[in-house]
């Protein structure tokens, strides 16, 4: 074997070395945060994070490893942050945080906070689900340390209830977060959700949160109660007209095969609901069907003059149901 030959066989198993210690390094030698969990009080912030430390395949989704939680406490979130990462068992990537849990006794606070936070950090995404949880960290650790499987099933919570949690990145129009909450020993999803904009946090009740999920587009299915009889609906087809000073807002429903026929006077009050659910989110600081967009779009302004410190203007709902 001629010399050049030897050199370039060195260097391919030299180079073969290094691309197994790096591919050692970066993909398995990683603690997984799936989740953030933060909290503000008056003295402090608290860092919770559900984590996975996988034996192998640790940038997969699939990966198998128990999830875990941990946290951390600092008078600053980033010192919080940090303080919680000193936990984990490696070094953390961020690659599949996909969630972001609140909690509800200080929710504008941590928002306010956690955004810029996620802008100025390359491995945290704008994209993150958001939702809003009751306990706060020292309670969950706790559970934690009770119960082995609790973490898990938290994350899992988060996962059932991510079609209905917004995206960081849409504060700007408000937020309708999905509240979990510990009773009798379990993780449930509140029915009722939390509105969250520049104003204030704003309770809904569970009528509104569900005209107001469908009027997002969140969720495939939605379950009404019209006259004591339970209506369900597959995700239809929403349609937003400015017609005149106001709005028209078509909703077109495919019936659940099992779900009763609406009748037209309860087509009529699921109308009503729409309307009033428009309303009051507006007055609560959200505009939820963009209505001044719409406005904007119908004038050809370049941007919207129509926003939720003006009044409401008038909306009319047509709901229309096929099968």
């Amino acid at each position: 074997m001629s010399r050049r030959a030897t050199l370039r066989l060195l260097l391919l198993g030299l180079l073969l070395c290094w691309c197994g210690v790096f591919l050692r390094s970066e993909n398995t030698e990683k603690s997984i945060v799936r989740a953030l969990l933060l909290e503000q009080t008056p003295e402090q912030w608290n860092v919770a994070l559900l984590y996975q430390f996988p034996e192998a395949a640790a940038d997969s989704s699939d990966a198998a490893a128990s999830v875990q939680l941990c946290a951390g406490t600092g008078k600053t979130l980033e010192q919080a942050l940090f303080a919680a990462e000193e936990h984990l068992p490696q070094r953390p990537s961020y690659r599949l945080c996909e969630y972001l849990f609140l909690n509800t006794g200080s929710l504008r606070g941590e928002l306010s906070a956690c955004e810029p936070l996620f802008c100025e950090r390359a491995d945290l995404r704008l994209a993150t689900r958001v939702l809003a949880v009751t306990p706060g960290c020292e309670e969950l650790l706790a559970r934690a340390e009770e119960e082995e499987r609790f973490p898990e099933q938290l994350l899992q919570c988060a996962k059932d209830t991510a079609e209905c949690a917004p995206h960081l990145y849409e504060r700007g129009k408000g937020l309708l977060l999905p509240v979990v909450q510990l009773k009798e020993g379990s993780i449930t999803l509140q029915k009722e959700a939390l509105l969250l904009t520049e104003t204030g946090t704003f309770s809904l009740t569970e009528e509104e949160t569900e005209i107001a999920r469908v009027l997002l587009e969140y969720g495939q299915e939605h379950t009404f109660t019209v006259e004591e009889t339970p209506i369900t609906i597959r995700r239809g087809v929403l349609g937003v007209q400015a017609a005149g000073d106001g709005f028209t807002v078509q909703l077109t429903f495919q019936k659940k095969a099992a779900s009763a026929t609406p009748t037209e006077t309860q087509c009529r009050k699921l109308e009503a609901r729409c309307v009033e659910t428009v309303q009051r989110c507006w007055d609560a600081g959200a505009d939820i069907l963009s209505l001044g967009s719409v406005r904007a779009l119908r004038d050809g302004r370049k941007t919207a003059f129509l926003t939720t410190k003006n009044a409401c203007p008038a909306v009319q709902a047509d709901v229309m149901f096929l099968g």
